[in-house]
């Protein structure tokens, strides 16, 4: 699964979403590239895409693209 993601900053932010997403059973080869907003991993589950969209997001790190947004001042 694929995702471009807003905010990721720094090694403290690939740490956070390699975190969050090591807690997802199935979940494998993970990747985070800082640079592009890239998350990148392998899946063998039934959660949804709109699962993973929610999580990332709610660690602050939404889809490009989607209007769901913060900044370090809090929500837009």
């Amino acid at each position: 699964m694929e995702f471009l993601a807003e905010n990721i900053k720094c090694n403290g932010c690939v740490k956070n979403i390699t975190e969050a997403l090591e807690k997802v059973e199935g979940v494998s080869d993970i990747s985070v590239d800082i640079a592009s907003g890239k998350v990148d991993f392998q899946y063998a589950g039934t959660q949804d895409r709109k699962f993973f969209a929610k999580l990332l997001s709610d660690l602050g790190y939404p889809e490009k693209g989607t209007k769901n947004k913060f900044s370090i001042f809090g929500r837009w």
